[in-house]
């Protein structure tokens, strides 16, 4: 038979089942799979395919009411997706939380009391990375960071503040403190240039 490959596992919030993800050996396709913990039952609950190549993007974000998040090339542009787990046979694509002509580039997570998911993309331009927020069913994206350049951000597990390591072609990496929705809180580290 065709050879197989294991490229994520993960445990469900509940620890009742094993989140699973194999592919074959051309990465073609990627199944994402639950097993059973007590029985080793499995079903596939999604496929993504290709003709050319199917990243391994990481594992799902299970959300509290039974819902999950999932990252996929599949328009050519990494995006995150919200699907229903109707506990037998696959899921249900519920929407698309980002879409457009640019890339998710990281994920930083979400508040699901506020339901708001928040990530880093090169847009608007590839020489930048800006942080953003979006609503959970794909609305309201706000830019958080504001100068031109590129924003690394650290969030708290909360989702309630963040640490941007920003930085562009004049400017040495500074550190800054902002809250959620990317108000200043204090400044962390200025990195001053010293002139001679």
């Amino acid at each position: 038979g065709a050879e197989i490959l294991m490229v994520e596992v993960s445990w469900t919030p509940d620890s009742r089942h094993v989140e699973h993800q194999v592919q074959n050996r051309e990465q073609t396709w990627l199944d994402m799979n639950l097993a059973e913990a007590a029985s080793g039952r499995t079903r596939t609950l999604l496929r993504e395919t290709t003709k050319a190549w199917v990243n391994n993007l990481g594992a799902p974000v299970w959300l509290k009411d039974g819902a999950f998040l999932w990252l996929s090339e599949r328009t050519g542009f990494k995006h995150l997706y919200r699907y229903r787990d109707s506990g037998s046979g696959q899921a249900t694509l519920l929407g698309a939380v980002t879409a457009g002509r640019w890339d998710v580039k990281q994920f930083h997570g979400i508040d699901e009391s506020k339901g708001l998911v928040y990530f880093s993309s090169p847009e608007p331009s590839a020489l930048e990375l800006q942080v953003y927020r979006i609503g959970l069913h794909g609305s309201n994206r706000t830019r958080l960071s504001k100068p031109p350049g590129t924003h690394q951000a650290t969030f708290n597990a909360a989702r309630t503040r963040y640490i941007d390591r920003w930085t562009d072609v004049t400017t040495p990496a500074q550190l800054r403190l902002h809250a959620a929705d990317g108000n200043e809180i204090r400044m962390i580290e200025a990195n001053p240039v010293t002139t001679l």
